[in-house]
């Protein structure tokens, strides 16, 4: 009856983190025209700093603006300190150009590259959970019982 409890609680956790991811997103064009305002999974607003997309902007070349979509977002996934892109090809090749020297058909992004991304553009990474794994976990769990 306590790991029912447990597992609902988990759950409602585990949504509202959830909730805490972009529902929308938009290209660096829109936001540079002024669209810095997104909607959240849960309804809520979240505001994209325009410094950060300043800055970005110079880096990443014109003709790329109306093809990579940002935020950004990442999985963390259950190897060590390895983080998936969820995101286009033209988000891939974005993100590669702001790490440098890297191939932009690697779909797996270190915990140095996502340091380097969250030091310089806070606003516009969101880093997720891969919940497969937790209700794997869960399932195992409950057969140990």
């Amino acid at each position: 009856m306590a790991r029912d409890n447990i597992s609902k609680f988990l759950e409602f956790e585990i949504r509202s983190l959830i909730g805490f991811s972009p529902a929308e997103k938009v290209t660096i064009k829109e936001a540079l025209e002024g669209k810095l305002s997104i909607t959240l999974s849960d309804g809520t607003k979240y505001e994209l700093s325009k410094d950060e997309i300043e800055k970005l902007s110079q880096k990443i070349p014109i003709y790329l603006w109306s093809l990579v979509r940002i935020p950004f977002q990442f999985v963390k996934i259950d190897e060590p300190n390895t983080y998936k892109l969820l995101g286009s090809e033209w988000d891939k090749k974005g993100i590669s150009i702001l790490i440098g020297e890297r191939d932009p058909a690697q779909e797996y992004f270190s915990s140095v590259e996502i340091e380097k991304l969250l030091k310089e553009y806070k606003s516009l990474i969101f880093i997720t959970i891969d919940i497969s794994n937790l209700y794997r976990e869960e399932e195992d769990l409950k057969g140990d019982l």
